[in-house]
């Protein structure tokens, strides 16, 4: 063992890693080292790292103003040792007249910025205040901020993170509607750092990347990962997770809209629906080389949603958008055992997150009355389509976008069919949560997610019958779509994602093991009554 308390081996495996991160083969990443506070990887001193003048990662390369030192961070993202001035990116980023797909479309309008138009643009230590990014000036809805672009030669300092996309052409863009547009295809970061770091570092969250702690796989607490024998289904490997995890999940623009397609998705349903199901598989019985690599990306877009709090982003409910920031947070802070991570609310009291906003116990104050339950007698409300606009919107109520859980479906405004909250009530949030509330009961972080609402809601739907809200919605002459066309969807009981998360859930829901503590979980029929 050397004075760094590594192998000779684990010496080589840093010196393979090093030629790889220079060599521009962009690998999967899935085959990762597991590092440990008895095997710590020794840290390269400056000149073992490769001299390169340009880097390469997911089709975007970075060419510096002079050779500099480069390495890899634990999940496979760059840093150069700086400072250093990155000269060129390519593909390259388009300005002004140089974008020749332009277009103003429904809520797509480049005209807005005139002069100022944008593709493949990079952001230098990407705010995250307001609704805005840079990147592209397809962004829907206003969103694009012009003054965010960053442009060439771009100096970076230590502290620095560059946030650099590909953006997609127009012409893949002709089945857009509305504020969904997706006009970026991918993004990567390269951050600059003052030294070397250890093989096992996690990269700085790209928002507040200069107040980002240096996290180190070694002291990564899978003690606290169960292994729960697997229901059926599920698969035999992880490398389809890995992947989706392997690039940045970038949510710098309000509701996702500055997702690059190939880096995570959009919506916030099947942004929970993937948050729930690789905590899931991290909870389940796969050798500890089978987790790791997932585990480590995992965590590492829980590191980038905690520098999005501390930059002082939010994500308050609205219909389906924001959902599965919060677990991924909570996840990293047990993996990491950050306390600060772990009190979110203690240290940001302001931060809103979608499913919090959207449950609550009774009693509730709604257009001047008090209730104690919801229509069909449960103390855990949903709270509707987005209940941060309930006092400022006009016609909030009138557009169905209220608390109607606590109505009767007969004084339910919007006549003749689902109002907006109870419409994605039932098919964009209930049934995505299921998953990541069950992975937080099996970890006993109810408290550190501080909103008992949430997992009694959830148990409520899961276990409620609403059959007699169907029929409430009947008599009140409303679309009955819930128990016709489409089977299980939309009724209480219904999972999202693939059947193996409601196959945990009907398993592991009412058998978690008891706390560190002793305290018991009490039963799903129970927590909502």
């Amino acid at each position: 063992m050397d004075r760094f308390g590594a192998t000779g081996a684990a010496r080589l495996v840093l010196v393979l890693l090093v030629l790889a991160a220079v060599s521009g083969a962009d690998t999967a990443w899935s085959e990762q080292a597991l590092y440990t506070r008895d095997n710590p990887p020794p840290t390269p001193g400056l000149e073992e790292l490769q001299l390169a003048e340009s880097v390469s990662q997911h089709g975007i390369t970075w060419t510096f103003d002079r050779p500099a030192r480069v390495g890899r961070f634990v999940n496979g993202d760059y840093y150069v040792v700086g400072p250093v001035t990155v000269e060129m990116i390519d593909p390259k980023p388009l300005w002004g007249d140089e974008v020749t797909d332009q277009i103003d479309r429904d809520s797509v309008r480049e005209s807005e910025y005139p002069g100022r138009q944008c593709r493949n643009g990079s952001s230098l230590n990407p705010a995250a205040t307001g609704i805005k990014a840079g990147f592209d000036s397809r962004m829907a809805s206003s969103r694009y901020d012009p003054d965010r672009v960053s442009h060439l030669p771009i100096a970076m300092k230590p502290g620095d993170a560059l946030v650099s996309t590909i953006s997609r052409p127009t012409s893949e863009l002709r089945r857009f509607s509305g504020q969904h547009v997706d006009p970026l295809r991918v993004a990567a970061v390269l951050c600059c750092v003052a030294e070397p770091l250890p093989p096992d570092a996690f990269r700085p969250s790209y928002c507040d990347s200069a107040n980002s702690r240096i996290y180190l796989a070694r002291n990564l607490r899978r003690d606290l990962l169960l292994n729960l024998p697997r229901v059926e289904g599920m698969p035999d490997g992880l490398e389809r997770w890995v992947r989706q995890f392997q690039k940045v999940w970038l949510d710098i623009a309000q509701w996702g809209f500055a997702a690059p397609i190939e880096n995570l998705p959009h919506y916030g349903q099947q942004f929970t629906e993937r948050t729930s199901e690789a905590s899931l598989l991290l909870l389940s019985d796969y050798t500890p080389e089978q987790k790791e690599p997932l585990l480590v990306n995992f965590t590492q877009a829980g590191i980038d949603f905690w520098g999005l709090v501390r930059a002082g982003h939010s994500w308050p409910a609205h219909g389906g958008l924001n959902s599965g920031r919060k677990w991924p947070i909570i996840f990293a802070g047990l993996m990491l055992s950050d306390e600060a991570m772990l009190n979110i609310r203690k240290r940001y009291p302001d931060v809103r997150f979608h499913e919090d906003d959207q449950t609550s116990f009774g009693p509730v104050t709604y257009r001047g009355k008090t209730f104690e339950t919801s229509f069909s007698g449960s103390k855990a409300i949903f709270m509707g389509h987005s209940p941060y606009l309930m006092d400022s919107m006009r016609n909030h109520w009138e557009r169905g976008w209220g608390l109607v859980d606590v109505y009767s479906p007969l004084e339910w405004p919007v006549p003749g069919r689902l109002t907006s909250s109870e419409g994605y009530r039932r098919a964009n949030t209930s049934a995505c949560w299921v998953g990541q509330a069950l992975a937080a009961r099996l970890m006993h972080a109810e408290k550190y997610w501080n909103h008992d609402a949430f997992f009694a809601y959830v148990d409520r739907w899961m276990t409620e019958d609403d059959t007699p809200i169907s029929v409430a919605l009947k008599k009140a002459g409303r679309a009955d779509y819930l128990t016709k066309e489409f089977g299980e969807f939309g009724r209480h009981g219904f999972v999202h994602g693939p059947a193996w998360v409601k196959g945990m859930w009907l398993k592991y829901r009412n058998n978690i093991p008891p706390a560190p503590d002793g305290s018991v979980t009490p039963p799903a029929e129970e927590t909502w009554r």
